[in-house]
């Protein structure tokens, strides 16, 4: 068995875990900060910490008691001036990585109980349901009946959720619940659970969503009840999501960011492009000016967004196309007529994409990215194709961890 050792504290990585060395190798040792001494047990290129024998002055006391156990947070203990510029240089490093010297603007901030959607996992051990995140870099699941960063609403809906869970549960594996506060209600989406084809288990599955004032609930993406159309404000529009879909976790942080692409491609753009466009969190509000031409792979999304933008007030066309954007990317012959492109993808990125853009003379480009990594990538095709970084925004989307957002606004030299 290895023995604690006690080591400094050199700086902070990129998943917010201090690094130290020890007879020569470097160690994470998570939740340690830069410059504290530290009594820790190697655990391989990984360690435990036993002891914060000197702390440093940038160390506060976690928002939540679960914090350490539940994998949810990693970066509750730092305080938030350091916390932010932690988090962009983060951004700034995966910059440097691809040859950017840009500066930075200021981090736009969130603040605890503003995440309004959420995924959490439930298993059944015997009769015993565990509900809530993994630990980190574990299997195992830590109960959660109550999150200070979700908005009340949800936070609240934990503790009656795991009563009612075990009703769906099967024996085997373990369950995705999506929970996203919409301003009708709560919809609650269930993945991996039995399927309730009618009988009683299916009568105590709709009396569950009656009892906890559920919008909708759906189970293995068959919507079980929808009392109420769950219900997004995208600018002059209101779109349902698809159940369990994606949608921007915060939304100060979908503010924010909305904000920053519109004022980049302004009020006197006569042709948009939104690419990897989901529901319509930037075509909507685009819309409100100019034109779009909104694509994305998933057809449900593009159901939502056609029928929130059906039913917005005073809105440009949208021309909505289904079309897999990584197997078969806009041309750059196709984007002839038009001034500015937005685009949006998973956290893989946008490479083919990035490469038509690169190649095209759409004066302005906005790329808003889940992962600096990729982005940077991205951003080195199309500086490589004469475009000229304009601004680069980091956004604390998800609080306390080490994800962050960006806005990235370029232009056509």
């Amino acid at each position: 068995m290895t023995d604690p050792v006690e080591v400094m504290i050199e700086s902070l990585g990129a998943k917010g875990d201090g690094i130290a060395h020890h007879d020569g190798k470097a160690m994470f040792v998570p939740y340690a900060l830069e410059g504290e001494r530290v009594r820790i047990t190697p655990r391989g290129e990984r360690a435990e910490l036993e002891e914060v024998v000197v702390s440093s002055a940038d160390r506060v006391d976690a928002i939540c008691p679960l914090f350490e156990r539940c994998g949810g947070c990693s970066m509750q203990h730092l305080a938030s001036e350091p916390y932010q510029a932690w988090k962009s240089n983060l951004v700034k490093e995966a910059l440097a990585s691809r040859g950017f010297d840009v500066p930075l603007q200021p981090m736009i901030a969130t603040k605890p109980g503003g995440r309004r959607r959420a995924v959490l996992t439930a298993r059944l051990i015997g009769r015993r349901l565990l509900f809530g995140y993994h630990e980190a870099k574990s299997n195992r699941i830590v109960d959660v009946n109550h999150c200070p960063v979700l908005v009340p609403e949800l936070s609240a809906l934990l503790p009656k959720l795991a009563e009612v869970l075990p009703l769906f549960m099967t024996k085997k594996g373990e369950a995705k619940v999506t929970l996203l506060s919409t301003n009708s209600g709560i919809d609650v989406s269930l993945a991996n659970v039995r399927d309730l084809n009618g009988g009683q288990t299916y009568l105590k599955a709709v009396q569950v969503a009656e009892d906890l004032d559920l919008a909708r609930l759906s189970a293995n993406g068959e919507i079980l009840l929808e009392r109420r159309p769950p219900q997004l404000t995208m600018g002059r529009a209101h779109v349902s999501p698809p159940s369990g879909a994606f949608t921007q976790a915060d939304a100060t942080a979908e503010h924010a960011m909305v904000n920053l692409v519109l004022d980049a491609v302004g009020d006197k753009a006569k042709r948009v492009i939104d690419l990897f466009c989901g529901s319509g969190t930037f075509a909507l509000r685009l819309a409100e000016n100019s034109p779009v031409w909104a694509l994305e792979g998933d057809e449900a999304a593009l159901k939502a967004l056609e029928k929130g933008w059906r039913f917005g007030s005073n809105l440009k066309g949208i021309k909505i196309e289904r079309r897999d954007l990584f197997r078969r990317p806009v041309l750059a012959m196709e984007m002839k007529k038009f001034d500015a492109v937005v685009f949006d993808p998973p956290r893989a990125g946008a490479k083919a994409q990035a490469e038509e853009i690169a190649k095209s003379n759409i004066p302005c480009v906005v790329a808003v990215s889940c992962n600096p990594g990729t982005l940077a990538r991205d951003l080195r095709i199309l500086v490589d194709g004469g475009y000229e970084i304009e601004s680069v925004t980091p956004v604390d989307q998800f609080l306390f961890s080490a994800h962050v957002e960006c806005v990235t606004v370029l232009r056509k030299k």
